[in-house]
C-alpha cells in the first residue's frame, strides 16, 4: 500500500421509518461492485469533511437530504487502500431516485438487507459488532 493510493470511503445506513435505503451499481466490470446492491456511500474529496461527504454522497446517489445522526463503525479491509466510515444517517422521505451511476435503489428491511448487498458489506454487518448491533437494534424498533 503506498500513502498516494490510499483513500477514505463514507458511507451511509440511510433510515427512514424503520427501513434501510440500498443502491443497485450500474453494470461495470471495471467496478469492484458493479452491478451489485451496496450501502450508499463513495469517497470524500480533498478538503471535504467526512459528515459533509456522506450528505453529498447519499444526495448524488439518490436526490435525498440527509441528516448524518452518528459514526456507526469505521474500519479498513484488508483488499482495499482505504479507510470506511459507516454513518447512520436519515431520510426524510422515501423519493429516493437513481442517480450517479446506481441503477436502482431500494429501501429494504433490516431484517432482508444481508439478502441483497455484496459478500464485503455482508461480512461487515455480521462480523464487525457495532453494525451488527445497528442492525438488532433497528429490527427491534417499533415503526
Amino acid at each position: 500500500m503506498t500513502r498516494d493510493r490510499f483513500r477514505t470511503v463514507v458511507k451511509g445506513l440511510i433510515t427512514e421509518k424503520g427501513q434501510i435505503l440500498i443502491g443497485r451499481k450500474e453494470e461495470d466490470e471495471d467496478h469492484p461492485i458493479g452491478g451489485e446492491w451496496h450501502i450508499v456511500g463513495g469517497h470524500l474529496e480533498g478538503g471535504e469533511q467526512p459528515e459533509e461527504a456522506i450528505e453529498r454522497e447519499a444526495k448524488e446517489e439518490t436526490g435525498l437530504e440527509v441528516e448524518v445522526h452518528q459514526v456507526i463503525d469505521v474500519m479498513t479491509w484488508e483488499d482495499h487502500d482505504a479507510l470506511t466510515i459507516l454513518y447512520h444517517c436519515e431520510a426524510s422521505n422515501r423519493d429516493a431516485e437513481a442517480q450517479d451511476r446506481l441503477q436502482e435503489v431500494k429501501w429494504v428491511s433490516p431484517s432482508k438487507i444481508k439478502d441483497f448487498v455484496h459478500e464485503e458489506e455482508i461480512e461487515g454487518l455480521e462480523d464487525r459488532e457495532a453494525q451488527a448491533r445497528f442492525l438488532k437494534k433497528m429490527k427491534k424498533a417499533p415503526f
